[in-house]
C-alpha cells in the first residue's frame, strides 16, 4: 500500500477542507444559554451525531483515494458520503432553526458546522460524478515507477 497524492482530484480535495472544518465546528459553541456557551456535545441536539459521521467519512474517503489503487473503495466512500452529508445537511438545517429549550443564541460553530456539512455533502457528489482518471495516474490505474 503506498500513498498518492497524485490520486486527489478536487472533489476530494473539497472534501478534506469540509471534513476537517467540520469535524472542527463540533467543538465550538453552537448556542449560547444565557452566559455560557455550548458546543455540539454539550448542547442537547442530536445534529451532532450525523455531522460527526459525515466528518469521518469524508477524511476517510481522501485516506482511502490516496492509499488505494483501486478506486472501488473511494467510490463508494463517496457514495456513502453524500447520503450521510444530505442527512447532515438536513438534521444542521433544522437545529438552525429551531433553537434548543433554553437556548437564547446561535453561535458561530453552527454556521461554520452548516458550511462544513453543506461541503461534505458537495465533496461527495462531485466525487461520485467525477469520472476523469486520478491527476498523474495513468488511466489504466497503474502508477509509473
Amino acid at each position: 500500500m503506498t500513498i498518492d497524492f497524485r490520486r486527489l482530484r478536487p472533489a476530494e480535495l473539497l472534501a478534506l477542507g469540509a471534513g476537517m472544518l467540520l469535524a472542527v465546528a463540533l467543538f465550538l459553541p453552537w448556542y449560547e444559554f444565557g452566559a455560557v456557551q455550548h458546543d455540539a456535545w454539550n448542547s442537547l441536539t442530536v445534529a451532532e451525531l450525523p455531522a460527526a459521521v459525515a466528518a469521518l467519512l469524508a477524511l476517510s474517503l481522501v485516506a482511502a483515494t490516496i492509499l488505494q489503487r483501486s478506486p472501488a473503495l473511494p467510490v463508494a466512500l463517496a457514495v456513502w458520503t453524500t447520503t450521510v452529508g444530505l442527512v447532515a445537511v438536513v438534521a444542521v438545517v433544522v437545529r438552525v432553526l429551531v433553537l434548543p429549550g433554553a437556548a437564547s443564541e446561535r453561535c458561530y460553530g453552527l454556521w461554520l458546522a452548516l458550511a462544513g456539512t453543506i461541503g461534505v455533502l458537495v465533496a461527495g457528489w462531485l466525487s461520485v460524478r467525477d469520472e476523469r482518471p486520478f491527476w498523474g495516474v495513468p488511466a489504466s490505474g497503474t502508477s509509473p515507477r
